[in-house]
């Protein structure tokens, strides 16, 4: 009898999986449930896999306005900057890292910053990420997650003034494939600058702390004090116009 349960148990977690692959609905550790459309706007925006470690506050954060399901996602808008290209672009690739920036718009820009670690980093410790706004302003408390195969923390550790902001965050001190995240909200009608800057050596929070917003920092946004700028390693910056 026992075992004809646990059989009959099996079977109906069997067909649960195949109704909810059947509708079209991903369900993660966390038991946020998304929509095909919903999901694929994840991996286009975010990066594949984002999606495991979603929780509700997350979801409802970024599907609360809706109408970003119908609009495009945009990452390669140019600008010119006294009457010469900038140097800074919506992707900026070096040795070690791919950073993008990308929007999409509606009343407002949802806006997300990724650095990708195309190999693992030696170092652990605290970096940061963030953005210069310039003729915008910021709607909403950004979020900002670092994951690798094993581990994946977040923070809100921010230093923000009234030309933008940045967030210093712990990488995951195990695991590869090294993802950091950050998104949130802003007005139209300016630029944004997107930085993602990489401690080299161990640095405390507070010392990571240590800076300004400005154009002329790191990667046009962290302007870091003397002390501790020699522990980043000046990864140039990206931008969008919104």
């Amino acid at each position: 009898m026992k075992k004809q349960l646990i059989i009959l148990a099996m079977l109906i977690g069997m067909f649960t999986i195949n109704v909810n692959a059947k509708e079209g609905i991903y369900i993660n550790k966390n038991n946020v449930r998304l929509g095909m459309e919903e999901y694929d706007f994840i991996s286009n925006m975010f990066y594949e896999g984002y999606q495991k470690d979603m929780s509700q506050e997350d979801y409802n954060s970024i599907f609360s306005d809706r109408d970003i399901l119908n609009n495009k996602i945009l990452s390669s808008t140019y600008y010119n900057e006294e009457n010469n290209i900038s140097l800074y672009a919506a992707t900026h690739e070096s040795a070690s890292k791919l950073l993008t920036i990308k929007k999409v718009c509606t009343s407002d820009c949802l806006i997300t910053i990724h650095a990708v670690w195309k190999k693992s980093p030696f170092i652990r410790s605290y970096d940061v990420i963030g953005a210069y706004l310039n003729g915008i302003n910021l709607t909403s408390v950004p979020i900002t997650a670092a994951a690798g195969t094993s581990e994946r923390v977040t923070s809100n550790e921010i230093v923000k003034s009234n030309n933008g902001f940045g967030v210093s965050i712990k990488l995951p001190s195990t695991g590869s494939d090294m993802d950091v995240l950050q998104y949130f909200r802003v007005t139209t009608g300016g630029t944004i600058y997107g930085s993602y800057q990489h401690a080299k050596s161990e640095i405390s929070l507070a010392n990571s702390k240590k800076y300004t917003i400005s154009r002329s920092g790191y990667g046009g946004v962290f302007l870091f004090n003397n002390s501790v700028k020699s522990h980043y390693d000046q990864m140039a910056g990206v931008s969008l116009s919104v």
